[in-house]
């Protein structure tokens, strides 16, 4: 059963640095990220938000029932749609590097967009270069198109 620490932990995760705001109130809390445009709520109790929320931002909700990896991946592909990853490649390289290189985030990014990209004829192009990346080595692929793994389709 997740508690909001564990929500906090993980957003303190991949916010390191960066300013966050954090609002709460008895049935809930919401931890947001304006840099990359994302608030992430963690309802207590099963709480429902009331009123209507700004679409502008990418939402992540967390409830008890949750498993922390699965919201911590979908925190982490919001962010990457947000320009995450190329700010760790570009303000914090070794990081990125550790990230992509050490961390095995390379493959999970590339299985992600095949994942998105399904069968699409719109996206052949693009499935062609991600199975190359697959057979190739990481520092090959970064070294051939450093921003490879910036971004993911929506």
């Amino acid at each position: 059963m997740l508690e909001l620490s564990d929500v906090e932990n993980m957003v303190r995760l991949f916010t390191s640095g960066l300013e966050t705001n954090t609002v709460s109130n008895s049935n809930w809390s919401m931890f947001e990220i304006p840099m990359f445009g994302t608030q992430v709520f963690f309802f207590d109790n099963y709480a429902v938000l009331s009123g209507t929320r700004d679409n502008s931002w990418r939402i992540v909700d967390i409830s008890p029932k949750d498993v922390l990896e699965e919201k911590r991946m979908e925190l982490f592909w919001e962010l990457m749609r947000s320009g995450y990853v190329h700010y760790l490649r570009t303000e914090l390289p070794r990081t990125f590097k550790a990230m992509v290189s050490q961390q095995g985030w390379d493959k999970k990014i590339i299985n992600k967009r095949l994942e998105l990209y399904g069968n699409d004829a719109k996206y052949n192009y693009y499935r062609e270069i991600d199975r190359w990346a697959l057979r190739e080595s990481t520092g090959y692929v970064l070294s051939t198109y450093p921003g490879f793994f910036d971004c993911l389709p929506y």
